[in-house]
């Protein structure tokens, strides 16, 4: 016997579980890179550049890395959890503003 209430509810939980795990990872890859390119380039333009437009390049990054590894993670966990369904079931996740 199902009841798909129920059903809905464990796997917007599913889908939760795994939307925080990719989105974290891709984070944390997005946040490794974004702070190598800052490296390189603090190295490089270090005479040469203001020391505000590495912070507003700095900051524009982070919203970038943080906007898409949101995105990402979304459409990863969706991916997985349709994986995870049973053959002929759909899922459609509940809207958010990204």
């Amino acid at each position: 016997m199902k009841y798909p209430p129920l059903e809905n509810k464990l796997r917007t939980y599913r889908f939760e579980q795994l939307q925080t795990r990719y989105m974290l990872r891709y984070w944390f890859q997005g946040i490794i890179a974004l702070i190598s390119v800052m490296a390189l380039l603090v190295a490089l333009f270090r005479e040469q550049a203001l020391p505000a437009a590495f912070l507003v390049l700095a900051a524009g990054g982070f919203s970038l890395v943080t906007l898409t590894a949101g995105y990402l993670g979304r459409k990863r966990a969706l991916q997985a959890l349709r994986s995870e369904l049973p053959p002929g079931e759909t899922y459609e996740p509940p809207r958010e503003l990204f």
